[in-house]
C-alpha cells in the first residue's frame, strides 16, 4: 500500500525524470497490446486447458501509441505478442489446467495464483531467469480470481516500475455458465509515490482506453479485479449497483439477493475483487472511476506540465481535463423505451453561488440561497468556510439549482450519487449527449441544474473541474434529501463531512466539517442521532472512522451507504470502526443511555493523519 498523505495535488507543474522503467537493452522492444479481457487465452478441449505463457519485456504505451511509454515486463502467451493484462485464463468448473511458464527475462520471478481456488497467497511457482516450469491443478470453485508475478523478492502491494505490469484475470465459471460480463483489471505503474503512478484499465488509460456502450433497461455484470499496490475507490455516475461477489483473489465469496449491497462506490484493496450488477434506466454518457483526484487526472508522470487550462473555451480538449483509471459509457434509449414521465409542477428553486476569497483559507466561498425564502442581508451572511453550506431537497420534489460561478477560473458541479440526467452530470464535455455535452460553468456566468430526486438520503455535491485548488478549498458539500413533510433538524440529524487539503504553515491536514481540530459538540443522551458521514477527501482512499468510548468502538446501527436504505436482512447493530473511502456515504444511527464523552476519529490508516471530534453526551432536558 503507497503512502497517500502527501497526496494533496492533483495536477502540478513538476519536473519528473522522463527515463524509461527497466533494464537498457541493445535492440528494439516489442510494443505491449492492451488485453480487454473478451478472449481467454489457451487451448480448452475435454475439459483440460493447454496454456503456455511467457514473461517478457516489452514497451507499454498506456495512452496513445505515439505518446509516453514505459519499458516493462509483461505476460504472452507463447508465439503472440505481449499483453497487459496478461492472457485471460476463463474455464469452466472442473476443467484440468495445465500450464507451462517460461521466464524470458534476466531476473528470477515468482508466480502466484495458478493453482487450485481456493488456494493459498503464498503458493507460488518460481522460474528463474531462462527457465521453464510445468504446473497442473483443477480449477477449483467458482469465482473471480486473478494470477500476478513479482521480482526481486517483492509483494503484490510493493512491487514497482518494470514488474507492476506482471498480472491477469483467472475466472473459474460454474458448470453450464454462458459468461455475459466483462472484466476489468486496474493496473498502476509507479515508482513508489503517488507523482510517478501510471493509473489504467485493462491495459489503457483515459481517454485511450475503451469506452462502453448498453442500452437502457439493459442488466450489466461487471468483474473488477485490483492487483496494484494501491486501494482504488470505484464509483459509477448517474446509476446504484449492487455488490453480488467479491474476494481477496484467492477466496471468493457470492452474497445472498438480500446481503447484496446497493452503492455508488466500492472500496477495494491491494489483491482484491468485485462483481456488480447495475441496470441503466436513463440515456447519455457517464463514469466509472476511481475517486481519487490523482487517479482521474493526467497522470503527471506522462505529463509534467500537465494543467488545468486557465481559460475555458467549449471546444477545450477533454482529455486534458482527466486521465487514468476512467473508463467512458454511453447509454442508448432501448428501442421501445417509454416516453419520459411529466415533470412535477411544483419547483424548488435554490442557488449555489461560488466566489473568489483571494490569499485566504478558503481560497473560495460557497453559498446557498434559497429562493423561496427572503435572501438575508450580506453581513449575515456566515464567514467562508472550509466546508460548503448543506443543500437540503426533497424526494419526488423537482429542483431548480442555478450554479453562479463569480470566481476567475470555470467550475463544474457534479451531483454524486443522485440519479440524475446525464447532461446535469457536471463533466464537462462528456456526460450529456455527443450533440450536448455538460458544460463548463465558465467565470462570471451560470449552469441551471434540474433534478428530481428519486430517494431520500445522504449525498455529495463537489467540484469535477479536476483543479486541485478546488477540492482542497472545499468547492464540497453535503447534499442531503428527505422524505416528503420531513423537516431537516439538525439537533437529531448529524451531518460530519471529512474534507483535506494543504495549508501553510501545517501541510496536509484531514478536516472534520471544515476544521483540522474541531470543537467539542454536545449531545443529549436518550437520544436517537442520525449522524451522516462524508468522505470527499482528495485522495484519502483508505480512511477509517470509528466512534469510541473510553477508546473501544460502541455499538451503532448502519441505516443508510451512499444515499441508498439498507434493507431490512442487512439492519444490525455492529462495532462503530469502518472503512470510508473517498466517495462514500454512509448514515448510522447511534443512542447512549446516560451522560459520557466519546470520540468520532478519522484518520489515513498508512499515515498518521488523524481528526476528532469529541462528543459531550449531557442530560436530557
Amino acid at each position: 500500500m503507497r503512502n497517500r498523505a502527501t497526496f494533496g495535488l492533483a495536477l502540478c507543474i513538476c519536473s519528473l525524470p522522463a527515463a524509461l522503467a527497466g533494464p537498457s537493452h541493445l535492440s528494439p522492444l516489442p510494443k505491449i497490446m492492451a488485453n480487454d479481457n473478451r478472449t481467454p487465452g489457451g487451448h480448452l478441449k475435454a475439459g483440460v486447458l493447454k496454456l503456455r505463457l511467457e514473461m517478457r519485456e516489452g514497451i507499454w504505451y498506456p495512452e496513445a501509441d505515439s505518446g509516453g511509454h514505459r519499458d516493462v515486463y509483461a505476460f504472452a502467451e507463447e508465439g503472440r505478442p505481449l499483453q497487459t493484462p496478461g492472457p485471460l485464463i476463463r474455464v469452466p468448473e472442473g476443467t484440468q489446467i495445465r500450464a507451462h511458464v517460461r521466464n524470458t527475462l534476466s531476473v528470477a520471478a515468482k508466480v502466484y495464483g495458478l493453482h487450485q481456488h481456493p488456494g493459498d497467497s503464498a503458493d507460488a511457482l518460481s522460474v528463474g531467469p531462462g527457465e521453464s516450469r510445468d504446473v497442473e491443478f483443477t480449477a477449483g470453485e467458482p469465482g473471480t480470481y486473478l494470477y500476478w508475478a513479482a521480482i526481486s523478492g517483492h509483494s503484490l502491494d510493493t512491487r514497482d516500475e518494470a514488474g507492476t505490469m506482471l498480472s491477469g484475470a483467472f475466472i473459474v465459471d460454474s458448470s453450464g455458465a454462458k459468461p455475459d460480463d466483462r472484466i476489468f483489471v486496474l493496473g498502476l505503474w509507479s515508482k513508489g509515490s503517488i507523482d510517478s503512478e501510471i493509473p489504467s484499465i485493462n491495459g489503457k488509460a483515459w481517454p485511450y482506453d475503451e469506452h462502453v456502450t448498453y442500452r437502457t433497461g439493459e442488466t450489466i455484470h461487471w468483474r473488477v479485479i485490483n492487483p496494484t499496490s494501491s486501494e482504488h475507490a470505484m464509483h459509477l455516475h448517474g446509476f446504484y449497483f449492487n455488490v453480488d461477489a467479491e474476494g481477496d483473489g484467492e477466496h471468493y465469496e457470492r452474497y445472498a439477493s438480500d446481503q447484496r449491497r446497493k452503492e455508488v462506490t466500492e472500496f477495494i484493496q491491494e489483491g482484491h475483487v468485485f462483481d456488480l450488477t447495475w441496470t441503466p434506466d436513463r440515456a447519455g454518457n457517464w463514469l466509472f472511476h476511481c475517486h481519487m483526484v490523482a487517479h482521474m487526472s493526467p497522470p503527471i508522470a506522462l505529463h509534467p506540465q500537465a494543467m488545468v487550462p486557465a481559460s475555458y473555451s467549449p471546444g477545450h480538449d477533454l482529455g486534458a481535463m482527466m486521465g487514468g483509471l476512467v473508463i467512458g459509457i454511453t447509454v442508448l434509449p432501448a428501442a421501445n423505451a417509454p416516453p419520459a414521465p411529466p415533470a412535477p409542477s411544483a419547483i424548488h428553486r435554490l442557488q449555489l453561488v461560488i466566489s473568489d476569497n483571494p490569499d485566504r483559507i478558503p481560497l473560495y466561498k460557497l453559498q446557498v440561497n434559497d429562493l423561496t425564502t427572503p435572501t438575508p442581508a450580506p453581513e449575515t451572511h456566515p464567514p467562508p468556510s472550509l466546508l460548503g453550506p448543506p443543500i437540503v431537497l426533497t424526494r419526488g420534489e423537482l429542483a431548480e439549482i442555478e450554479v453562479q460561478n463569480q470566481t476567475k477560473t470555470p467550475t463544474s458541479i457534479h451531483w454524486h450519487g443522485i440519479e440524475i440526467e446525464s447532461y446535469y452530470d457536471g463533466v464537462v464535455g462528456w456526460t450529456g449527449t455527443d450533440q450536448h455535452p455538460s458544460p463548463a460553468v465558465p467565470p462570471g456566468g451560470s449552469f441551471m441544474v434540474r433534478m428530481t430526486p428519486p430517494r431520500a438520503g445522504t449525498f455529495i455535491y463537489h467540484t469535477h473541474w479536476h483543479d486541485p485548488l478546488q477540492i482542497r478549498n472545499a468547492v464540497y458539500g453535503p447534499l442531503i434529501v428527505l422524505e416528503p413533510g420531513q423537516k431537516y433538524d439538525p439537533q437529531h440529524d448529524r451531518t460530519f463531512v471529512f474534507g483535506s487539503g494543504i495549508y501553510a504553515p501545517f501541510g496536509f491536514v484531514l478536516l472534520a466539517n471544515g476544521h483540522p481540530a474541531p470543537h467539542p459538540v454536545t449531545l443529549h443522551a436518550g437520544t436517537r442521532y442520525r449522524l451522516r458521514l462524508i468522505n470527499i477527501t482528495s485522495n484519502i482512499v483508505d480512511m477509517r472512522v470509528r466512534l469510541t468510548t473510553n477508546d473501544a468502538p460502541v455499538q451503532w446501527t448502519i441505516i443508510a451507504k451512499d444515499g441508498a436504505d439498507l434493507p431490512p436482512a442487512q439492519l444490525k447493530q455492529s462495532a462503530a470502526d469502518m472503512w470510508l473511502t473517498v466517495g462514500e456515504t454512509y448514515d448510522v444511527e447511534y443512542q447512549v443511555a446516560s451522560p459520557t464523552v466519546a470520540k468520532l476519529e478519522a484518520w489515513e490508516a498508512s499515515f498518521p493523519l488523524q481528526v476528532v471530534v469529541p462528543l459531550r453526551f449531557v442530560a436530557s432536558k
